[in-house]
C-alpha cells in the first residue's frame, strides 16, 4: 500500500511538471509571444530545475529520509502554483516594459515563474526511491520503476494538458487545477509520514482552496485557450476587440460591423488598382473576419474564401464579430499552406493576413509557400501580405527578407507602409503580382485617382500609396527563406 501511494505521488509529479510547462507558454505569451526563444527558454529552465532538483533530492532523502519532509517539498510546489496566476502576469509586464532583450525577456521570466516549482517537483523521484527500495540489492529495480511510472505521468500530462486542458480551461483555472493536485500529492505524501502531519497538511490545502482565488481579472466578453492561441475578446461601447496572444487582432466598429477596422486591413483595397476585375478573393488567416465581410459588402461581385487553422477563431468570429459563411463567403476550417496545396481553385486576390508580430509561422514565409500561392493565382493575379516589423536598420530584416524571397517567385513586387500603425513597429503590406509588365508608381497613382471612392470603396487611397517603399528596400544582407532555412525568430527584432 505504502509503495503503490508513493508510486502514485511520483506519477502526479511527473504529470504536473509536464502540465505545468505546457501551462506555462500559455502564461508568457500575452507578454512575449510564442517564438522558438519562449519555447527555448521554457523548456531549458524546466530541464535546469529538473536536474538540480534531483541531485539536491538525492543528498535530502539520504540524511533525512522521510515522507513528512516530501510531502513539505510538495506543498511549498503547490502554493506557488496557485500564486502564479495572480502574481505572473504582473512579473511578465515588468519584465516587458524594462525590455531585457527578445531572448532576455523570455529567460528571465521563465526563471522566475517556473524554475523553483520545477526543482522542488523534480525532488520527488529520488526521495520515493529511497523510501519504497526494500533492500540495496533491488534499488535499480525499483529505480527503474519509479521512473517508468514518472515518465508515464509525464506523457499523461504533456497529452492531458494539450489536448484537453489548455482547450477547455482558461490558463488560470489549469494552473489552480494542477496546484490543487500538487497539494493532493502533498496529503498523500504526509499520510505516509504519520496522521498528524497529514491532517496539518490537510488544514493547509483547505486553507489555500479558500485564499487563492483573490484576484482581479479584467472584463472581457469572452477568454478562451485554443489549441493555438489565447484569446480575448473586449468590449469598449464604440468598437470590439479580439486579441490573439500578445497581439489585437480585430477592431470592428459596433455602429458599422461590416465596416473598416485596424487600419492596416484597408490596405487590401490596394489589389484593385493592380487589378481592376477581381472576382474570386481568398483570405488566409480570418481573424474576426474584417476584410472577407468588407469585401462582401463593398464589392457586389467578389465570392470570398477564408481559411482559418484554429476552429475557436471561426466560432468567435461568427458569434461575436457577425463573420459568417454566406453564398458569397466561404469558411474553411485548414492550415493555409495545406489549403493551397489541395485546393485545384485560382484566386484573382490571395491575401495573407496570418502573421503575428513576434511570433510569425515560417512555412508561410518561405520561396515554396510563395511558389505554391502564385500557382494558385489567375494571370495578373495579386498577392498580398501583412508583415509587421520595421521599414530599415537593424531591426527591418524580417521585412526585407520576406520582400526578398517574394522577389525571387514574383516578377512584382510592391511595399507600402501603414499609417497610424505604431511607433515600435510598423504593419507593411507587400504586394505581388503576377504579371511580367512592371507598374509604375506614377500609373498606380493615376487608376487610383480614377476609382477612389467609386470603384475601390476607400476615400483615402491615394493617400495609402504615399506610403510607398518599395523602390528603396535593401536585400543584400538578409537571406532568401526556404523551407530548408528560415531562421524568422532570429529576423524579427520588434522590441
Amino acid at each position: 500500500m505504502r509503495r503503490g501511494l508513493l508510486l502514485l505521488v511520483a506519477f502526479l509529479a511527473g504529470a504536473i511538471l509536464m502540465g505545468l510547462e505546457l501551462a506555462g507558454s500559455r502564461v508568457l505569451a500575452p507578454h512575449f509571444g510564442g517564438s522558438i526563444f519562449v519555447w527555448g527558454s521554457l523548456i531549458g529552465v524546466v530541464l535546469a530545475a529538473m536536474s538540480l532538483g534531483y541531485y539536491i533530492g538525492g543528498r535530502l532523502v539520504d540524511r533525512w529520509p522521510r515522507a513528512s519532509l516530501l510531502a513539505a517539498i510538495l506543498f511549498a510546489a503547490g502554493v506557488f502554483l496557485l500564486l502564479l496566476p495572480r502574481y505572473g502576469p504582473e512579473i511578465c509586464d515588468r519584465i516587458a516594459l524594462r525590455d531585457f532583450g527578445a531572448r532576455a525577456n523570455s529567460l528571465i521570466a521563465c526563471i522566475i515563474l517556473f524554475f523553483v516549482p520545477g526543482l522542488l517537483m523534480a525532488v520527488t523521484s529520488p526521495f520515493v526511491i529511497r523510501l519504497t527500495a526494500r533492500t540495496i540489492s533491488r534499488v535499480g529495480q525499483t529505480a527503474g520503476a519509479v521512473y517508468a511510472v514518472s515518465t508515464v505521468g509525464s506523457i499523461v500530462g504533456t497529452l492531458g494538458t494539450a489536448f484537453y486542458l489548455i482547450t477547455w480551461l482558461h490558463t488560470s483555472t489549469t494552473l489552480y487545477l494542477l496546484g490543487g493536485l500538487l497539494l493532493f500529492a502533498a496529503l498523500i505524501a504526509a499520510a505516509m509520514g504519520g496522521p498528524r502531519r497529514g491532517t496539518a497538511v490537510a488544514a493547509a490545502l483547505a486553507l489555500c482552496a479558500v485564499a487563492q482565488r483573490a484576484y482581479a481579472q479584467e472584463r472581457v466578453l469572452l477568454e478562451r485557450d485554443s489549441p493555438y492561441h489565447r484569446l480575448l475578446v473586449t468590449d469598449d461601447g464604440e468598437h470590439r476587440w479580439l486579441r490573439a496572444d500578445n497581439i489585437w487582432h480585430t477592431q470592428m466598429d459596433l455602429h458599422d460591423p461590416h465596416g473598416r477596422g485596424l487600419v492596416y486591413s484597408d490596405y487590401a483595397d490596394l489589389a484593385l488598382v493592380f487589378k481592376p476585375d477581381i472576382r474570386r478573393v481568398l483570405v488566409i488567416g480570418l481573424g474576426g473576419g474584417t476584410i472577407p465581410k468588407r469585401f462582401v459588402r463593398d464589392y457586389p461581385q467578389v465570392t470570398v474564401d477564408a481559411v482559418e487553422i484554429d476552429p475557436d477563431v471561426i466560432k468567435i468570429a461568427a458569434r461575436y464579430f457577425d463573420c459568417k459563411p454566406g453564398p458569397r463567403l466561404k469558411i474553411h476550417q485548414s492550415d493555409g499552406r495545406m489549403f493551397l496545396r489541395r485546393s485545384k481553385e485560382k484566386w484573382d486576390l490571395i491575401v495573407l493576413d496570418a502573421y503575428y508580430a513576434d511570433t510569425v509561422p515560417f512555412f508561410l514565409t518561405t520561396r515554396e509557400f510563395f511558389g505554391i500561392a502564385k500557382e494558385r493565382l489567375t494571370p495578373g493575379g495579386v498577392f498580398a501580405n501583412n508583415v509587421v516589423s520595421r521599414v530599415a536598420g537593424p531591426r527591418s530584416k524580417f521585412f526585407r527578407s520576406v520582400y526578398r524571397t517574394m522577389g525571387e517567385v514574383f516578377p512584382q513586387v510592391y511595399a507600402f507602409k501603414v499609417a497610424e500603425s505604431g511607433t515600435r513597429f510598423i504593419n507593411i503590406e507587400v504586394f505581388a503580382v503576377n504579371a511580367s509588365e512592371p507598374t509604375s508608381l506614377a500609373e498606380l497613382r493615376r487608376r487610383a485617382a480614377r476609382m477612389q471612392g467609386k470603384v475601390i470603396k476607400d476615400d483615402e487611397l491615394l493617400d495609402r500609396l504615399d506610403g510607398y517603399v518599395g523602390g528603396s528596400v535593401s536585400t543584400e544582407d538578409v537571406p532568401t527563406l526556404t523551407d530548408d532555412y528560415a531562421p524568422v525568430d532570429a529576423l524579427i527584432h520588434l522590441w
